[in-house]
């Protein structure tokens, strides 16, 4: 078998991090245990108990499961409460076949369970969140070095300031820039190229527009923006999936949160909430369930192509606006 650890802690509330910790996890496993499957329970849903066990059982083929527990950053009384026994007495239900990773995504909710798997000595993963320049500067060099290009110290500081501080947004721009730009240096004069002139703002015009419910005017902006930069199509994508996310987790706090609970449960400024709260009223549970979908559809296409094959330039184009289209049309 393998020396990887069996049972582990990921602790943060920044989304990327958190989410690739698991990829690294479950990446190193396949690397090692030939049979295995990932399994992934939401602690908050109402069948979460039954999945675990369900997961835990041993199976006739003898294949190992990596079980992802997510989202235990609740209330303990929001959740099973024998799921919840179970979790702080976990080692005691994990077999040798299995590998556990619990997510606690940060706040004050679902502390006795972190407690107790601390002290069942599970190995925690830090996912902090960065908060200051030098932390934001660091990270993007990494992701420069992670596509194999080497960039300019004026470079990294005029991309932060183009396009913000949300690391997914951050990560999308840089992998688009490594894509466009063929040389291995990245420049000033190449991020001015793409991002100087304030592109990244236009997308946040299409984003804020399209979940206010003003499907017209997103897609004004989006045809506003192609006409400038007909390479942003990954960028717009990331952006309005960043937005969405937030309206998701959002959605998923009691009404009665305050700006500052809802602050500090998403990892965003308090101010970006009394943007969020109205947003909110446009969508249903489905319609926003239905968008994550299409997102990543669409955010796979853009990358990847379809079927092995890049798109040109008008087919994300039209890709985009009927996106942006469907998504509207299931706004209230």
């Amino acid at each position: 078998m393998t020396n990887l650890p069996r049972l582990t802690l990921i602790t943060g509330n920044t989304d990327l991090l958190v989410g690739r910790a698991i990829e690294k996890i479950w990446n190193s496993l396949r690397k090692e245990v030939s049979e295995i499957e990932k399994r992934e329970i939401d602690a908050r849903s109402e069948d979460a108990l039954t999945q675990f066990v369900d997961a835990m059982s041993p199976n006739l083929f003898g294949n190992s499961n990596l079980v992802i527990i997510d989202n235990i950053n609740v209330a303990e009384d929001k959740l099973d409460e024998k799921f919840v026994e179970i979790l702080k007495n976990v080692k005691d239900h994990l077999s040798e076949d299995n590998f556990l990773v619990v997510v606690h995504r940060g706040g004050a909710g679902g502390t006795g369970i972190l407690k107790a798997l601390l002290k069942q000595n599970a190995i925690e993963v830090k996912c902090e969140s960065i908060k200051f320049p030098e932390q934001y500067l660091s990270f993007m060099r990494s992701e420069f070095k992670k596509h194999k290009k080497v960039v300019e110290e004026d470079a990294l500081v005029a991309l932060r300031d183009s396009i913000g501080e949300e690391l997914e947004v951050l990560s999308s721009a840089i992998s688009q820039i490594c894509f466009d730009v063929v040389d291995e240096v990245i420049t000033f004069e190449s991020v001015k190229k793409y991002y100087q002139g304030n592109a990244a703002v236009k997308v946040f015009d299409i984003s804020n527009a399209l979940w206010n419910g003003e499907t017209r005017e997103a897609l004004k902006n989006l045809n506003d923006l192609l006409e400038q930069d007909s390479n942003s199509g990954v960028l717009i994508v990331s952006i309005l999936a960043s937005s969405l996310r937030k309206l998701v987790k959002l959605a998923a706090l009691p009404s009665s949160a305050s700006d500052f609970q809802v602050a500090q449960e998403l990892g965003i400024d308090p101010k970006q909430v009394k943007y969020l709260r109205p947003q909110l009223k446009n969508w249903t549970p489905t319609s926003l369930a239905n968008a994550v979908v299409e997102l990543a559809r669409v955010d796979a296409f853009m990358r990847a192509g379809y079927e092995g094959v890049n798109l040109d330039i008008n087919q994300k184009r039209f890709l985009l606006e009927s996106t942006i289209q469907k998504i509207g049309a299931s706004s209230k």
